[in-house]
């Protein structure tokens, strides 16, 4: 409560000043007729509520003229920069805290995500067991194979006049991959089997077309998926000695739609090699693969350098010589073979001895390349290797 007593060394300026501020400010409620009263009381006189405004309204402007001699404008303009960097400084502190805390929450969540899969995973090893059972090659004549899945869009739905897709021919046409494999390695004589996954494995929802034309959710899709290439890769694994799996991810996976706000490397297929992992963990020669080069993978098929990408960030022509320049560089291998999906469609190229392959989709023609009439073969490719021959040959699996 504000002391509406006149101090004894208070002038009458300093007194109307301190009650004139005070009602200003809202800490006096009272009207200044009631203040006039008091104020008259205090100092003996006998003015009206008018006489007191007006002399507030003078002191004010005397007030303010003292703090200004007192403080000079440099000094305020100083406080005031003080003041605007102190705020900026705070809501600084306040975004970073924002931005640590939603990480903390991806973490947390991804973490979540990978136990949840570590327990799906021993949960299917119990209840559908993938068997180890290695039938073995009594032809081997130590070739290597190199099998490449790309472009599943497991969870896509496409009917038009050149293809028609959805997940149960997905899954067949996975098997025919399987099935044509198995041939080649018997035929050949395989040792050494890769098997290379170059993304977009999934469908997903990073655009509303894929959305509407999805038969599952993109967690699903990814789920349902990665059963069924551990499934193919156990199948393929009685026939090898040895079996490599490699990994990159596409751009349909991605965990944020707009491309321009995403990154590249935040996306869900980083998980199907986690599966895999405890999936596959009985089967004494199947080697899940480190990614050691970020969105590349880097394997040596019977000494020969092979470089693969998923090739959304690729110029398809240009790929083997960039790739090279970067392999050169940074990790002192020089590329001999290149392989890229993403357009779905084949096209080989070659470039200074650096052989590129695009590989085809298995999804095949869908709604946006049937509207644009961008017609290709659904298909996948099957490398085989021999020493001191390179790429012995190819089979491009067909799917018509």
């Amino acid at each position: 409560m504000i002391d509406l007593t006149k101090g004894q060394s208070e002038t009458m300026r300093q007194y109307i000043c301190r009650i004139g501020t005070a009602k200003d400010n809202g800490e006096l409620d009272m009207t200044w007729d009631d203040l006039a009263q008091v104020m008259n009381e205090q100092t003996g006189e006998n003015f009206a509520e008018g006489t007191y405004r007006q002399k507030w309204v003078e002191g004010k402007k005397w007030l303010e003229e003292v703090y200004s001699a007192a403080t000079p404008s440099s000094y305020l303009e100083e406080i005031r920069s003080a003041q605007e960097s102190l705020a900026k400084t705070k809501m600084q502190v306040q975004d970073q805290r924002r931005e640590y805390n939603s990480a903390l929450r991806v973490d947390a969540r991804f973490d979540h995500i990978l136990d949840t899969i570590k327990e799906c995973a021993e949960r299917l090893n119990v209840e559908h067991p993938l068997e180890f059972q290695m039938l073995g090659n009594r032809n081997d004549r130590g070739r290597e194979a190199v099998l490449v899945f790309a472009d599943l869009h497991w969870g896509l739905i496409a009917d038009n006049v050149f293809n028609t897709f959805n997940v149960d021919i997905c899954k067949q046409r996975i098997q025919r991959t399987v099935s044509k494999t198995i041939e080649a390695i018997q035929l050949h004589g395989i040792k050494k089997l890769y098997v290379v996954a170059l993304g977009d494995l999934i469908h997903g929802a990073i655009h509303v077309s894929c959305r509407v034309a999805s038969e599952e959710d993109t967690v699903d899709q990814l789920m349902h998926v990665s059963e069924a290439l551990a499934e193919a890769i156990a199948q393929l694994s009685k026939y090898a000695a040895d079996v490599e799996v490699y990994s990159t991810y596409g751009n349909h996976a991605r965990t944020i739609q707009d491309k321009k706000e995403s990154v590249h490397s935040d996306n869900l297929e980083k998980i199907f090699p986690w599966f895999l992992k405890w999936r596959l963990a009985e089967f004494p020669n199947i080697k899940i693969m480190e990614s050691e080069y970020y969105e590349f993978i880097s394997l040596e098929p019977c000494g020969y350098n092979v470089v693969c990408s998923h090739g959304d960030l690729e110029k398809f022509k240009d790929f083997g010589i960039v790739v090279n320049t970067i392999f050169t560089k940074k990790f002192g291998k020089t590329v001999d073979y290149t392989i890229t999906a993403d357009k779905h469609h084949l096209e080989e190229f070659e470039q200074l001895g650096i052989e590129s392959t695009l590989t085809r989709s298995l999804c095949g023609t869908e709604e946006y390349s049937n509207a644009h009439r961008l017609y290709s073969i659904p298909g996948q490719t099957l490398m085989i290797f021999a020493q001191g021959e390179g790429k012995e040959c190819v089979y491009p699996i067909r799917f018509e």
